[in-house]
């Protein structure tokens, strides 16, 4: 069953109707066959119960109350609305020397269409405007919901970038031949250091790959990571303190699966960090 276009539709006890207050047995009625209905209600149903949870307000940014005034004042199809007061019709505010009735003021008029004369609209509709416009309010006014600010007209929050700053870098080669297999770099992002390592496709024969940091004492050494063959760019967490301790030599290293955690004694490639 649909209700008529011509319908009324009961705007004003919606949020009544969503938020578990009584209205008239009509009301509910008129809910359960008007798709339109329906949809208003379970929107504002959903954000009653987010509502529902303590919440920390924080302060709306410059301007935006402005921007949810103006989309308030505006009708469905976008116009700026007018307002009737005694027989005239003024702009959005009143003069300062007019003195409004006691609500309603008046009826509210859709701006038209340039035409000679104006039409004026059911004062319902601005009703239903303003009864659904109250879940952009609290939306524009920053309500944190378990964590999450909810915005609206203003768009996402804007995430900042990383900064990455190089500290050191290498090329890294192979033992014997001083074949270039690649390339690694100590780079610091937003505060933490990673060791990052590029290489080509390298074969990690029966067993796999290791990264290994070692000292410039050539007797310590910590493996910082397995390097997975063929993909290219890699970057592995490792600590201010190797460096300052002088493991600067990144090896790259051929290891069996043999539970020995030791380093195998076969590198493929290596190179010093120029710090």
């Amino acid at each position: 069953m649909t209700t008529p276009e011509h319908a009324v539709h009961p705007d004003d006890d919606l949020v009544l109707h969503a938020t578990g207050h009584p209205v008239p047995a009509e009301v509910s009625a008129h809910v359960e066959t008007c798709p339109r209905c329906a949809h208003e209600v379970a929107a504002l149903r959903a954000v009653s119960e987010l509502l529902r949870d303590p919440v920390d307000l924080v302060a709306a940014p410059a301007g935006l109350w402005d921007k949810v005034a103006a989309e308030i004042d505006r009708d469905e199809e976008g116009r700026p609305v007018l307002t009737v007061v005694d027989g005239a019709v003024v702009d959005g505010a009143v003069a300062d020397d007019a003195t409004p009735p006691a609500p309603p003021r008046g009826v509210v008029a859709p701006l038209p269409d340039p035409a000679p004369a104006a039409s004026l609209a059911p004062a319902r509709s601005r009703r239903r405007r303003v009864a659904g416009g109250w879940l952009v309010a609290a939306a524009a006014a920053g309500v944190v919901v378990g964590g999450v600010g909810v915005r609206a007209l203003d768009g996402p929050e804007p995430q900042p970038t990383p900064s990455a700053v190089v500290l050191g870098e290498t090329k890294l080669d192979t033992l014997d031949t001083q074949q270039v297999l690649g390339a690694a770099s100590a780079v610091r992002v937003d505060g933490h250091l990673d060791l990052d390592v590029d290489t080509p496709a390298l074969d990690p024969g029966t067993g796999y790959l290791e990264v290994w940091l070692i000292n410039k004492d050539l007797k310590r050494m910590v493996s910082v990571g397995v390097l997975r063959p063929g993909e290219g760019n890699q970057r592995f967490a490792i600590d201010q303190s190797l460096i300052d301790q002088g493991y600067v030599i990144v090896d790259i290293s051929r290891e069996g699966y043999d539970d020995r955690p030791e380093h195998s004694g076969d590198s493929i490639a290596r190179g010093t960090l120029a710090l």
